[in-house]
């Protein structure tokens, strides 16, 4: 049962083993077999199956969160088993960098121009709402003289369906014109060459197939669900359920422990206390996650879905559910579209996990739609086998002494190690499968006595040894190494206690050679036997050690920050081919959203490749938590400076004292990448400095990419802004000293951390790629000679911070 804990205690709860899946303890271990031979490659040892027979797990639980808002999905553990989630779309390749990359390189495109957004009040009627983001999209579209007609089509339709009610027929015959415009939006992209018409016209494809996904569904759900508003909520009806709840535990003696874990005693507080509705819509959605939390043991979910806690969790879903319309959910997400701000993002988020609670199983699946296209991977993560055998170590030869008993004899000489490390990568459509392989040889010269004679041996073994690394959303998978040796040996002479006694030394010494030779043959498979028993520990003690280390490394440096700051990395999918690891995560808390549009691809020859989304920085810096606060700007600087990468002085020096600054309530700081820069907006409802105070305005600050080698980093470009309606000239001047020093020219923000960038291992590559574009960051590095081994025709064109103009490689 859950082991109580102090404020808001939780169970000791780990990721449990796949249903019927033997514990470690008890995994049968697969039937000994004739070890695999060198010769003939085909008998060596093949991967293990899915679930490999384990020698260790590292638990690790990055599975992508159920419910704390939103309402439980299917939970599969099992480490083959892929959460399904919505593909990512990609846009072309973005071309390689310049060794600088010059802002005046950028090619002349129309800029994307927003009309005012939606209003966020509650639509009067359930309507098909405007779309002012998808009609910027159009209208820079409609530029290009070969885009003009189908973006007159395209808003044709959109001028038809604005304003209709979400259930009539005629939004029917539109939404299948639209399929039909949307189908034909990839032919005609196709057709404009690599450039950036190509790009806009595929932006605005995946603009309108976003919302397609979402208002077809939208539209049968309009037409067969009664979208009634709910009844006015009464807390008191929690009483009989939750005092229902409280019997069973206190009869089966486990109310102590499940007390906290259920969060009962903070029930009861809503109900008396009167919370209010939207703290009590948080708690209930709370204690959901919790009960079906799939981290429980079968013994726990049996209690927790048993009869009589049913009428409680209804009561949990009232609580927990808002009233939103389906206009409401329409007009959140074209709010959102329009302006990407963290308080738009929390409404649709809210609205979307209130449809989720749904008692209509077709609400629910528009639910997860939404959910799926505005919470997708926002970060992922591709690594070529070539960069993985380039950071293998190098195996020096080794030599040793050699001090052993071998058929009962004790053999004495030294003996020569040569290693070589091999990856390779096992396809894998749901984990990353990694099979490290040791080949090598020993050559030994050796001598052992029996009684009157001493035998001197040489011998050389070969051998070949494996071990499978898998990690999955669930953690690291280890299995047992596996080795196979092949011994030849031959006697290089012989000596005896008799050999200067004629005829006499003679026979002794010929047999003592035949003894020897009739012992060869036992005496190589003990010898084999030895070997693969080393290999096997040095390279399970190895992999092993190493393992506990990333293990630790990626929970401290990764994982656990993410956790502090209330965001819950995720999983959305790893898999592996025959050349590369691919994972994409998300990062996000529960009431954020992710990467809702089109990611840059990289170059097919790329080692390494990243793209992130901004709002997997914007997520960070929201959990900060600074809306309508007042700190010292030293505190604040302190605060953003421990989640940025370690550069080399302290930012803290630059800062003026005294300084203390009031954000504003909603949005204090916004993080936007377009048009190779990252733009941070600074919102600040009050500045103080001594007697001086400065009330509400903004500041924004740009940086752009500069690239040596594999060295990358950001630098501030131009002049702090400002804007403020009530900040004078005088208040202008000052504000921009205290801002210049927050944000010097001078300190730069790594991209690539020093100690990678300068790792000897990595001088045969260097970046190809880094662009910053319509949300997205892009980076690449590829190997050296794959750039010098283009043809100067063939060079993908190196313009601004990431035109997209070259062709797409798949």
């Amino acid at each position: 049962m859950p082991t109580p804990a102090k404020p808001e205690p939780t169970p000791a709860i780990h990721p449990s083993l796949v249903k019927g899946e033997p514990t470690l303890a008890q995994r049968p271990m697969p039937a000994a077999a004739s070890g695999p031979t060198l010769a003939d490659p085909s008998t060596r040892p093949q991967e293990a199956e899915l679930a490999p027979r384990v020698e260790k797990q590292f638990t690790l639980d990055l599975s992508t969160p159920v419910a704390v808002e939103p309402p439980p999905v299917a939970s599969v553990p099992a480490p083959a088993t892929a959460i399904a989630e919505t593909p990512d779309p990609v846009l072309p390749t973005l071309p390689r960098a310049s060794t600088m990359v010059r802002p005046e390189e950028a090619p002349q495109r129309a800029p994307l121009t927003i009309a005012q957004p939606l209003a966020a009040t509650q639509p009067q009627a359930e309507v098909w709402p405007a779309t002012p983001q998808l009609r910027a999209l159009i209208a820079r579209v409609a530029a290009h003289p070969e885009c003009a007609s189908w973006a007159m089509r395209l808003e044709e339709k959109l001028n038809a369906l604005e304003g209709l009610p979400l259930a009539s027929p005629e939004a029917s015959v539109l939404l299948q014109d639209l399929v039909t415009i949307h189908n034909d939006a990839s032919t005609l992209a196709d057709q404009l060459g690599y450039s950036w018409k190509r790009t806009d016209m595929l932006q605005v494809g995946f603009a309108l197939q976003r919302r397609l996904t979402v208002w077809r569904p939208l539209h049968a759900c309009a037409k067969s669900v009664e979208m009634t508003p709910r009844s006015p909520l009464n807390p008191e009806r929690m009483a009989t359920p939750l005092a229902r709840v409280e019997d069973e535990l206190r009869t089966g003696g486990q109310l102590l422990s499940w007390n906290d874990f259920l969060l009962l005693d903070h029930l009861r507080d809503a109900m008396s206390l009167g919370y209010p509705e939207l703290e009590r819509r948080k708690l209930a959605r709370k204690v959901l996650h919790r009960i079906d939390s799939s981290d429980l043991d079968p013994a726990q979910q049996e209690l927790l879905q048993s009869e009589s806690f049913e009428p409680f969790r209804q009561q949990l879903i009232q609580w927990a559910a808002d009233d939103v319309s389906l206009a409401t959910a329409l007009v959140q997400i074209e709010r959102f579209e329009s302006t990407l701000t963290a308080t738009d993002a929390v409404h649709l988020a809210d609205s979307c996990l209130s449809l989720q609670l749904h008692e209509n199983p077709e609400v629910v699946e528009l639910a997860d739609l939404i959910d799926g296209h505005y919470r997708n991977a926002n970060c992922r993560v591709a690594v070529n086998a070539v960069l993985l055998d380039a950071l293998l170590p190098q195996m020096e030869p080794a030599e040793q002494d050699v001090d052993d008993h071998i058929l009962g004899n004790r053999v004495f000489g030294r003996s020569r190690r040569e290693t070589e490390l091999k990856l390779r990568l096992s396809p894998d459509p749901n984990q990353w499968r990694l099979l490290l392989e040791v080949v090598g040889v020993v050559d030994s010269n050796t001598s052992s006595s029996s009684g009157p004679v001493t035998v001197f041996n040489h011998g050389r073994s070969h051998y070949y040894a494996t071990k499978q690394l898998v990690v999955n959303r669930n953690g690291f998978w280890v299995s047992p190494a596996t080795a196979a040796a092949q011994t030849s040996t031959g006697i290089n002479g012989l000596r005896t206690d008799y050999d200067s006694v004629p005829l006499l030394g003679s026979i002794v010494r010929s047999v003592a050679r035949s003894q020897s030779e009739a012992k060869q043959v036992e005496a190589r498979r003990v010898v084999e036997r030895k070997v693969e028993s080393n290999a096997m520990e040095q390279l399970d003690a190895g992999l092993n050690e190493k393992v506990d280390i990333w293990q630790d490394k990626l929970v401290t440096l990764a994982v656990n920050p993410l956790r502090e700051m209330g965001l819950a990395p995720a999983v959305v999918d790893m898999s592996t081919t025959e050349d590369q690891l691919v994972g994409r995560f998300r990062i996000a808390g529960d009431m954020q959203l992710a990467a809702h549009t089109p990611r840059p691809v990289a170059f097919e020859d790329a080692a390494l490749s990243l793209q992130l989304h901004e709002s997997s920085l914007n997520n960070s810096v929201r959990q900060l938590q600074l809306a309508g606060r007042r700190y010292s700007l030293d505190d604040v600087v302190r605060r953003i400076e421990s989640r940025l990468p370690h550069t080399d002085g302290d930012l803290l020096d630059q800062v003026p004292e005294g300084v203390e600054v009031v954000f504003a309530d909603e949005n204090p700081i916004e993080i936007r990448i377009q048009d190779g820069k990252v733009e941070m907006a600074i919102a600040i409802a009050e500045l103080a400095n001594g007697s001086r105070v400065y009330r509400n305005f903004r500041v924004f600050v740009a940086y752009v990419p500069q690239i040596n080698g594999l060295r990358a980093e950001l630098v501030r470009e131009g002049t702090i802004k400002l804007d403020g309606s009530e900040l004078g000239f005088g208040g202008q001047i000052a504000l921009r000293g205290v801002f210049a020093k927050v944000f010097s020219k001078k300190r730069s923000l790594p991209i690539i951390p020093p100690q990678v960038a300068d790792d000897k291992r990595l001088e045969q590559f260097e970046l190809t790629q880094l662009a910053f574009y319509d949300g997205w960051v892009a980076l690449s590095i590829s190997p050296k000679q794959a750039l010098a081994a283009e043809e100067v025709e063939e060079r993908k064109l190196r313009i601004g911070h990431g035109a997209i103009l070259q062709k797409i490689m798949h």
